[in-house]
């Protein structure tokens, strides 16, 4: 009679044990085929892109207007961004070498600097096309966006503000 009562609460345990699994894997299959995914509109759009159009609240005429500009520039850039890591990864190696080439080193700075112009160069255009689509209000809120994205103080305009402050360090001397 002893080993009938414990081979029946091993029967419950399993059986129970058995519909916790069953109802677990339910859950998952529904949550995965029956939910929606809610990040289909979002994916084509970057963080910095977000921070854009959260930032400027634009109306649907520049909404639209800016995303065929970033999307103009997301190919080059994105084979840009691609250059450069590898040159950064050729340095890298370069000077991790027991005897590093030190021409070499040279050389990769060279190209590392050209790629670096390269996209400045496509960001400033990309801003300035951005620019002309925002109105007089959004400019300011812009440059604050490109500011943080670029790493740099927030910059202030207006008149007779920012002059003279690229000046010559040698100058006052």
């Amino acid at each position: 009679m002893n080993s009938f009562s414990r081979h029946k609460v091993i029967i419950w345990i399993l059986a129970g044990s058995l519909i916790i699994t069953l109802s677990i894997l339910g859950s998952l299959i529904y949550h995965t085929w029956a939910e929606p995914e809610e990040l289909i509109g979002k994916a084509a759009c970057s963080t910095s892109c977000m921070m854009l159009f959260d930032e400027l609240d634009l109306d649907e005429a520049q909404h639209e207007e800016i995303e065929k500009i970033l999307d103009h520039y997301k190919d080059t850039s994105a084979t840009l961004i691609t250059e450069l890591r590898q040159r950064r990864l050729a340095l890298m190696e370069e000077l991790q070498n027991d005897d590093p080439d030190s021409l070499r080193i040279f050389l990769l700075s060279e190209r590392l600097g050209a790629i670096q112009v390269r996209m400045t160069k496509q960001a400033t255009s990309q801003y300035l096309q951005i620019r002309a689509i925002c109105k007089p209000g959004q400019r300011q809120k812009l440059s604050n966006v490109y500011c943080d994205l670029f790493g740099c103080s927030r910059v202030k305009m207006g008149k007779g503000q920012g002059q003279g402050q690229h000046r010559n360090r040698r100058e006052g001397k």
